[in-house]
């Protein structure tokens, strides 16, 4: 009995909708034609019109929970994450590195890069007198995947005044349905970072965005090999590598090492973090994944690729491969989608491939977990790698 009243249930949702229906037609039929003076008619059925509109937005709501795993369970509703108790930690694998010093870096910065209010694509949005970190977003057309998607960029607050400057890169991907504005302003993820640059656990960095699951466009950032109809076969692998990475490195300030390049998603993007960086090591050394999984979940209609693509099995990757990368994990232990995911690929890592597991007991699969992931995740970089230590 317990289980039919499972968050997730349908006995839960179908009765909730039933009794939806059953008292949308009292309110409609039945109020109307009671034989009660007409003032408290019309409060009763005004009242049963109000009731009936709560729960079509509980069972809309119930229906959408489902679908997108925010909650696993009633205790996820009402857990407050910061105040789910200490925070369970694994390691596996290699053991991260810890109290690394900073990276010598020399490169000679060029006209373009020295001067970014110059930059075609985004320079007419800087404002030279800014005092903190600014967000710029435009389109950029990829060359070599064919593909064009919209990319946001956080600059940090020393960019502009310190023009012989290199900085490391934060890669950051959102889940789907998602937008770069999760990161520019539910998250604020350059505060984040000023945040921890003045606590001292981290060095300054620039953070890229690209728009890789625009609309109910579920890419998984992945280069799809079927085609579906009336849909782009997506090539967000090969825009991100060889369209994305190369404009950053040509247009901006970023230090050209792989230890100075970084992933950070959450759920879908958690995905397509982990995925970088465990297939290109040459391109990126660390991963922060906020309730992310480790192969692709495509969507309905947008199968882009064979279930058995080997391709994008992490845990092969990370049994056969083993590359030389770190990955930080932050999620709830109840998170139906990404905790299981988590025990299947885990048992796969190995040196030198590093995998810090860090997870609390009780939370959904909401920003109200990911947030705190995302500051241990920077803590967790600042302190691993030399390029992003303070």
């Amino acid at each position: 009995m317990a289980d039919f009243f499972d968050l997730t249930s349908w006995g839960l949702i179908g009765s909730v909708v039933g009794v939806t229906v059953v008292l949308f037609a009292l309110a409609v039929v039945v109020v109307p034609r009671m034989r009660r003076a007409r003032l408290r008619t019309h409060l009763a059925q005004a009242v049963s019109l109000i009731a009936v509109s709560t729960l079509v937005l509980v069972s809309t709501g119930l229906v959408l929970n489902k679908q997108n795993n925010w909650f696993s369970s009633w205790a996820d509703v009402f857990a407050d994450p910061a105040a789910a108790g200490d925070v369970s930690s694994q390691v596996y694998g290699q053991r991260p590195a810890a109290g690394v010093s900073p990276a010598d870096v020399s490169q000679q910065a060029s006209d373009l890069q020295k001067d970014p209010a110059s930059n075609r694509d985004f320079g007419s949005q800087l404002d030279r007198d800014a005092q903190g970190g600014q967000y710029v977003s435009f389109t950029l057309p990829g060359a070599q995947s064919g593909q064009s998607y919209g990319t946001t960029l956080w600059l940090p607050p020393s960019y502009l005044q310190q023009s012989d400057r290199f900085y490391p890169v934060i890669l950051a991907f959102t889940g789907y349905p998602g937008s770069p504005k999760t990161y520019s302003e539910s998250v604020d993820y350059g505060q984040k970072i000023e945040d921890a640059v003045a606590a001292g656990k981290m060095s300054e960095a620039i953070v890229v965005i690209p728009d890789v699951f625009p609309g109910t466009y579920d890419s998984e950032c992945v280069d799809g090999t079927q085609s579906q109809d009336g849909q782009t076969t997506p090539r967000v692998e090969t825009y991100v590598t060889r369209d994305l990475v190369p404009w950053v490195e040509n247009n901006l300030r970023a230090i050209n090492a792989p230890g100075a390049w970084a992933t950070e998603g959450y759920s879908a993007g958690g995905w397509c973090a982990a995925m970088f960086t465990m297939r290109h090591p040459d391109l990126f050394s660390s991963a922060m994944i906020q309730s992310g999984y480790f192969s692709p979940i495509y969507s309905d209609g947008q199968q882009w690729n064979p279930a058995d693509d080997t391709r994008y099995d992490l845990a092969r990757i990370a049994a056969d491969e083993a590359p030389a990368v770190g990955l930080h994990y932050f999620s709830s232990e109840e998170d139906s989608l990404s905790w299981p995911s988590l025990q299947a690929f885990s048992g796969s890592v190995k040196p030198p491939t590093s995998l810090t597991a860090d997870h609390i007991p009780t939370g959904g699969h909401t920003l109200d977990v990911w947030i705190p992931g995302m500051e241990r995740g920077l803590e967790w970089l600042g302190s691993s790698s030399t390029y992003f230590a303070p």
